[in-house]
C-alpha cells in the first residue's frame, strides 16, 4: 500500500495529535515563562521529553546502540534542533505574542530550503523554490508589520527567526550526519533530546531563581512545562514520524500549516491575545512561499530508470 492509498484512520489521529501538541507548545511556553526563565523552560521541556522518550524506547526495546561517532553527530544536530532554538523561542515570547511566535515558526521550511541549497550542492534548487524563498521573505515583512517603525518587534522577531534558522541548519545537518544511522525515530529522538538536556542543564542552573511557588505541586507553570515536554517534545516526534511512514512526507509536512491555527486559537481563547489583519495576510504569503520552497525538482528523464532500479 502506497501513502496515497493509506486510509485516513491510519494516520489522521497522529496528524491531529502532532498539530495539537506543537500548536499548544506556544501556550505552554507563555504559561511557563510566568515563573521560569527561558533557559529553565527549555531545560524543563527537554528533561521531561527525554524521560518520556527513554521510557518509550526501553518499553518497546528500541534502545539505540551508542558509538562515539553517532553521539557526536547527534550532539551537533541536537544543538541546532533542540538546544539553541528551544531557548530562543521562550526568549522571543517574552517580547512577542504566542500567536506571532507560532506564525514566525512556520518559516522553518523556508530556512531549511535555503540551507539545503547552500550546504548540499548535490540537490538542485529550482526556480520555484527560489521564488518561494523570496515570497516567504516578503510574507515575513508583512507578518511583522515592517512599516510600523515605532513599535516594530525587533528583538522578539530576531530571536524567533534565529530559532527557525537554527531549525533549518539542524534539519540540513541531520540529512548529512544522520543519513546512515539505522536507529528508529523514537531511539534517535531519545538520543537527541537527552543530549539537549545535558547541554542546557548548566544554563538552567545559572539562570535566576524561579518565582516563589514555581516548583510547588500546584504550580500551573510547572505543569505547563511538564505538558510541553511530554507532548510537544516526545510523543509529537513519534507521531510525526508515524505520519511520515504511513501517509508520506508531503502529508506530514502539511502540519506546518495547521500548527499556527491551533496556536492562534489557544492564544486568543486562553491568553486573550489579539490577531491583527497584517498577521493573517503575512501568514498567507509565508504559507505560499513555504509551499513553493518545499516543491521538489522532478527527476530528469534520463535518470528515472536508475532511480527506479535503486528503489526496488
Amino acid at each position: 500500500m502506497t501513502p496515497a492509498d493509506a486510509p485516513l484512520r491510519a494516520w489522521l489521529p497522529y496528524f491531529l495529535g502532532v498539530s495539537a501538541a506543537w500548536g499548544a507548545s506556544f501556550l505552554f511556553i507563555s504559561i511557563g515563562l510566568r515563573a521560569f526563565a527561558p533557559t529553565q523552560v527549555a531545560f524543563g521541556r527537554v528533561l521531561f521529553g527525554a524521560m518520556t522518550l527513554i521510557a518509550l524506547v526501553v518499553i518497546t526495546r528500541n534502545v539505540p546502540r551508542l558509538t562515539w561517532r553517532k553521539v557526536g553527530a547527534v550532539a551537533v544536530v541536537a544543538a541546532f534542533m533542540s538546544g539553541i532554538p528551544l531557548v530562543l523561542i521562550p526568549a522571543a515570547q517574552q517580547h512577542i505574542s504566542s500567536i506571532l511566535a507560532s506564525l514566525l515558526n512556520a518559516t522553518t521550511p523556508l530556512w531549511t530550503a535555503l540551507f539545503v541549497a547552500l550546504l548540499i550542492p548535490a540537490e538542485r534548487v529550482t526556480r520555484a523554490q527560489l521564488t518561494g524563498l523570496v515570497i516567504g521573505a516578503v510574507g515575513i515583512a508583512i507578518l511583522l508589520g515592517a512599516w510600523r517603525v515605532a513599535d516594530f518587534p525587533v528583538l522578539g522577531a530576531a530571536l524567533m527567526l534565529s530559532a527557525t534558522a537554527c531549525y533549518g541548519i539542524g534539519s540540513t545537518l541531520s540529512r548529512v550526519l544522520l543519513s546512515r544511522v539505522q536507529d528508529s525515530p523514537a531511539a534517535l529522538s531519545s538520543m537527541q533530546i537527552t543530549v539537549s538536556a545535558l547541554m542546557l542543564a548548566p544554563f538552567a542552573l545559572a539562570a535566576p531563581t524561579p518565582a516563589p511557588g514555581a516548583i510547588a505541586p500546584d504550580s500551573v507553570s510547572l505543569w505547563a512545562i511538564v505538558a510541553l515536554g511530554v507532548t510537544g517534545t516526545s510523543f509529537a516526534y513519534v507521531w510525526f514520524w508515524k505520519v511520515v511512514k504511513v501517509a508520506g512526507a508531503t502529508t506530514a509536512s502539511s502540519v506546518t500549516y495547521v500548527v499556527p491555527v491551533v496556536a492562534t486559537f489557544l492564544g486568543i481563547v486562553v491568553l486573550g491575545e489579539e490577531l491583527v489583519w497584517y498577521e493573517v495576510a503575512g501568514a498567507v504569503v509565508v504559507f505560499a512561499g513555504v509551499w513553493l520552497a518545499q516543491r521538489k525538482p522532478k527527476p530528469r528523464p534520463e535518470t528515472m530508470p536508475e532511480l527506479k532500479g535503486s528503489a526496488a
